[in-house]
């Protein structure tokens, strides 16, 4: 079948049709170089987490002779409350805030060679869909995503960046003169203490993840916040993720002896390594900057092709203090009946 003939579009309506599909959904992956976050192993985890009797599934699935070339995986999510909302989001996202896993650089899979028809019948799909509001975070501008969503009226958009480095060709001397300045008098406080930078292995991931949800935790609740890992949905997510695919994450620490004063969580994707989380000894060695020092040895000892801290502000984020390449991410929303939001928080306020 050549490009130019039509599609064979299908609606999937439920996760078992989804999954039915998460082989051909694999290859698919790989050909788009889609990011973890758009494939099934990342998914399949967060629908048995997050997915619930409120939530109802729109996927458009294209097939050139049997062959899945065009995957968009949306879904809505029902207020329960009087009056409620129905929500709009790409599967992966739209988790409550208080467990969010960052599911990021969301996109729809589709192979380059029915680009036209996908845009053309997608486009028409998505805007037919009945919803109040659509929201989708951390979309890189030049994805398919972005190209379909950013002409629909009434788009509302933040903008942010991805913050990345390739650490082969990185130095210290990247670093903004206060950050070189804050790395000599860390690696000299840390290094009088006897500490030690390492990766750890699989078992010591394991080991080690409480202490670092310890010290994340401990962070958080001094902010006046719960922090992810009060949730067990994101603690289940996490551990069923790291059994499940042990050679995609990845952990360092500093040390002194077997205490760790800060660890790095990292997501681990072809030669990408994803910062995703950490935690620290803010009450013992914040002075000696262990978090910032990680960072700066997880680079200069990483293998990997790209470091990628993932997303940030536009402003004042730390971590354009090591000189990243930063690639323009946008958040958008759409609201399609205002009145029905402001009937929903006035009843809500209410009640």
């Amino acid at each position: 079948m050549s490009s130019d003939e039509a599609l064979d579009w299908q609606e999937i309506r439920s996760l078992e049709q989804l999954f039915a599909l998460e082989e051909q959904w694999r290859v698919l992956s790989k050909t788009c170089q889609a990011a973890l976050f758009n494939c099934p192993n990342w998914l399949a985890l967060w629908s048995e987490q997050f997915w619930d009797k409120h939530c109802e599934l729109y996927c458009m699935a294209g097939f050139a002779n049997g062959k899945l070339v065009v995957l968009a995986p949306f879904y809505t999510r029902s207020s329960v409350k009087l009056f409620g909302i129905t929500k709009l989001f790409l599967l992966g996202q739209g988790e409550p805030e208080c467990a969010e896993l960052a599911s990021e650089y969301p996109d729809i899979l589709v192979n380059i060679d029915y680009l036209d028809e996908a845009s053309k019948v997608l486009a028409e799909w998505l805007t037919a869909l009945k919803c109040d509001v659509f929201a989708v975070r951390a979309v890189i501008q030049q994805s398919m995503l972005h190209r379909l969503i950013k002409h629909l009226p009434y788009v509302q958009t933040v903008h942010a960046c991805r913050y990345s480095l390739q650490p082969a060709q990185w130095s210290i001397q990247q670093l903004s003169r206060n950050a070189r300045s804050q790395w000599r008098r860390a690696e000299k406080a840390l290094a009088e203490q006897g500490a030690e930078f390492k990766w750890l292995t699989q078992s010591e991931i394991e080991q080690y993840w409480p202490t670092m949800a310890e010290f994340h935790q401990s962070r958080w609740k001094s902010k006046g916040k719960l922090g992810a890992f009060a949730d067990q949905r994101f603690m289940q997510f996490h551990q069923q993720f790291r059994q499940q695919h042990p050679g995609s994450v990845a952990m360092s620490g500093v040390f002194i002896g077997q205490q760790p004063l800060a660890l790095n969580f990292y997501l681990l994707e072809g030669q990408q390594l994803h910062f995703y989380q950490s935690g620290w000894d803010d009450k013992h060695y914040s002075q000696c900057s262990p978090g910032f020092a990680l960072h700066v040895w997880s680079i200069l000892n990483c293998k990997d092709m790209l470091y990628d801290f993932m997303m940030g502000a536009t402003a004042q984020s730390y971590k354009a203090k090591f000189s990243c390449e930063e690639t323009n991410l946008v958040n958008l929303s759409l609201i399609n009946s205002p009145w029905r939001i402001r009937l929903f928080k006035l009843v809500d306020k209410i009640l």
